[in-house]
């Protein structure tokens, strides 16, 4: 069994971000400019939300019409802010490598599996005592061996490695944003809001202004396999479980979580809104929620318990933090957090931020700006 492969493929042009009061500056390659490598990496490849698949709420004939909001849309093909267009080009460039490698690793697996075979028989049938079937035998092993040993040092490579320059003004929202981000972590409950919508409390006989569809879900700290960085980003959940919306400094990366596409949104030009929301809720509080008070499950106007219900029972009102982000290329996300404070201090942190980085786009500079490290 016969066959041949790539040989070593040109490493991924190394990404380097300065994140500033002027905005975001990408830098693919050695230089400001794509080099010859960067060209060439380029020039080789060229229902969530859906109410009618959301399935019916247990208040649907109170919900008043027209004022549904869904969250977990969009396409992530669309999103990418047009100043990381480049950048969006090196991700798909190095997966469609990644992809081709892998299938070839598949079939180099095969083909060390058939040139052992083809050496184990011929001792069990005694050719290999010829000398030179022996050596014919074990040459072609050897560069079966060596070929895969070769596709693998090439997967190793298919990443692309950014590296970061943050000024001192910037780093530090973005630090504050990463230590908020851990108390969120901490947090009994995160739930993914697939949609809200109005209610009419007066027929439903509740004290909710509206109803919401949810998922428990987790953040966490981890990285697109295809992207490296010194630090994990902070991670999120996406579309529905779909895709992952990675905080980096400066930017957010959404990855299709089957590798099919990916998006890069400017950090300045995401919608990013925090409060804190009342919620009676139907199921058991977290232990660490804040709870201001009961009400009934079935209500009459003035908050009293209905009495034509028979099985009707007090609830919880618990105070949730509320994170919602949105952007105009069609990302729109929305999450609960059992706890307030860590959801509020993240969304400021990444507030002040972005108020720096439109701030610097609109000409005002800090003048003797300074470099933290050379590489975050």
């Amino acid at each position: 069994m016969n066959g041949r492969f790539r040989n070593a493929i040109t490493s991924v042009p190394r990404v380097r971000i300065a994140v500033g009061r002027a905005g975001l500056s990408t830098t693919i390659g050695s230089s400001g400019n794509w080099n010859p490598t960067s060209a060439r990496w380029l020039a080789s490849l060229q229902s969530i939300g859906n109410p009618n698949l959301a399935g019916q709420l247990p208040t649907d004939p109170f919900l008043i019409p027209g004022t549904r909001t869904d969250f977990g849309t969009g396409n992530v093909s669309n999103m990418t802010s047009s100043g990381l267009a480049s950048f969006k080009a090196l991700l798909l460039a190095t997966n469609q490598r990644k992809r081709e490698i892998q299938a070839d690793i598949r079939k180099g697996r095969l083909q060390v599996a058939g040139a052992w075979t083809v050496r184990a028989l011929g001792w069990a049938t005694l050719a290999c005592a010829i000398m030179p079937v022996r050596r014919g035998a074990n040459g072609r092993l050897v560069q079966r061996r060596t070929e895969l040993a070769t596709l693998r040092a090439n997967l190793e490579t298919s990443v692309v490695n950014v590296d970061f320059d943050m000024e001192s003004e910037v780093a530090s929202p973005h630090r504050r944003s990463r230590a908020a981000f851990d108390q969120m972590l901490a947090c009994e409950k995160i739930w993914s809001v697939s949609s809200t919508q109005l209610i009419d409390s007066v027929r439903a006989r509740t004290t909710a202004a509206y109803v919401s569809g949810r998922r428990a879900i987790g953040f966490s700290h981890g990285a697109d396999p295809l992207v490296s960085t010194s630090e994990a980003p902070m991670a999120l959940p996406a579309q529905g479980g779909k895709s992952t919306a990675y905080f980096y400094p400066g930017f957010v990366l959404v990855a299709a979580n089957n590798g099919s596409d990916f998006a890069l949104v400017d950090l300045a030009e995401l919608q990013l809104s925090v409060t804190t929301a009342k919620f009676n809720e139907t199921e058991a509080a977290p232990r660490d929620t804040a709870v201001i008070g009961k009400t009934w499950a079935k209500s009459n106007k003035d908050g009293s318990r209905d009495r034509r219900f028979k099985d009707n029972r007090e609830i919880p009102v618990a105070v949730y933090g509320d994170l919602k982000m949105s952007t105009e290329g069609g990302l729109n996300e929305a999450f609960m957090t059992s706890r307030v404070e860590p959801c509020l201090a993240f969304g400021a942190a990444i507030q002040e931020l972005q108020k720096l980085l439109r701030a610097g786009r609109s000409g005002h500079r800090i003048a003797n700006q300074r470099t933290i490290s050379p590489r975050y």
